[in-house]
Order: structure tokens, then C-alpha cells, then sequence
């Protein structure tokens, strides 16, 4: 079980012509959907666009709400440059440098976008990239204890983010980003 990023397209077929050509590998194909592999390893699909770039309103209770914001790519060092240039590449979004640390650099999503990508270059090698979300808090201390009562774990926190496990085993993050300014 992962995460995987979907992209709605107009055009499924010559999307994924392009990503080949980009490097991908096609996994399966599918009416209206194509499963694809990035140049890293990371499973990904191309869906048919049926306008589904309605940002959804955060959940949870007032004061400890959150919202899906980013999918966070994890990147092992060695292909880092080059997967970046692949999503940038595919997606057409600007590629920036990390705001902070060097470890991160973003795709500048466009408005009407639902969620965002980090692209994360990791400490050590691994044998593929993966990817986790990550989710804006109104109050991350808060929302942090509402998923642990849902079944969550903290694993670790750091100054700007909290990682999480579900009850299922996936990674994913608690951020201190307010979801009303994404």
C-alpha cells in the first residue's frame, strides 16, 4: 500500500506518450486511465479531466481542521535532480528552489490545482521514490491528537511538521500551514 499521485489531463493518451518520452514506463492502461512509473520508480496515473479542480473546505473540528494540501515526493539523492525535472517537465509547473532547506524544492501550483507537490531529497538511497501527503493544520498540536484518538501514531515532529502513521502503516504529515491561506 502507497501513495500515488493522480493527474487529470484532457488527453490521456498523449499525456502519457509524453511522459514516456519523459521516461516513464507505461504499468497498464485502463478506459480513461493510464498507470504510469516515473523515471524513479513512483507509481502515478492519467486520468481522463472531468473538472475535478474543486478545492474541498477543511475538516475536522473548529480550531483542529486540516486539508490534503501537497503530496510530498520522496527522492533518494542520486535521482533528485533528474525526477524533478521529470514532474516539472510532465506537470508544465515552474520548479523553485526550496523556501528554507535545501532538501526541498516545490512545483508552483496553479490556482485551481486541488493539492500542490514538495519534492523531497532524502538522506539515504532507496530503491525507488515514494510519496506521502501532507496535510495543513489550524493547529497542528491539536489536529495531531485528533488523528492519534482516530488511530494515528506520531512517529516524530519537527519545528514544521509532524509525521504520522495510520492504522494502515502509511507515512504522512501534520504541517503547521494554515489550510485557509492554500
Amino acid at each position: 500500500m502507497s501513495t500515488h499521485p493522480d493527474l487529470y489531463v484532457a488527453d490521456v493518451e498523449a499525456v502519457a506518450e509524453q511522459a514516456v518520452d519523459l521516461g516513464a514506463s507505461v504499468v497498464g492502461r485502463y478506459d480513461g486511465l493510464v498507470v504510469l512509473s516515473s523515471p524513479g520508480g513512483l507509481p502515478f496515473c492519467l486520468v481522463r479531466y472531468r473538472n475535478q479542480s474543486v478545492r474541498p473546505e477543511p475538516v475536522g473540528d473548529q480550531g483542529s481542521r486540516s486539508l490534503v494540501d501537497q503530496i510530498c515526493l520522496d527522492m533518494p539523492p542520486g535521482g533528485f535532480d533528474s525526477e524533478c525535472a521529470f514532474w516539472a517537465e510532465l506537470t508544465g509547473w515552474e520548479l523553485t528552489d526550496g523556501e528554507v532547506e535545501d532538501e526541498f524544492r516545490r512545483l508552483v501550483r496553479p490556482a485551481g490545482i486541488p493539492y500542490a507537490f514538495l519534492l523531497q531529497r532524502l538522506d539515504d538511497e532507496q530503491p525507488t521514490v515514494t510519496a506521502h501527503v501532507d496535510l495543513s493544520c489550524e493547529d497542528r498540536d491539536a489536529e495531531t491528537a485528533r488523528h492519534e484518538a482516530l488511530g494515528g501514531h506520531e512517529v516524530r515532529r519537527t519545528d514544521g511538521w509532524t509525521v504520522m502513521r495510520d492504522p494502515a502503516g502509511l507515512t504522512y504529515c501534520n504541517t503547521a500551514k494554515d489550510p485557509g491561506s492554500v
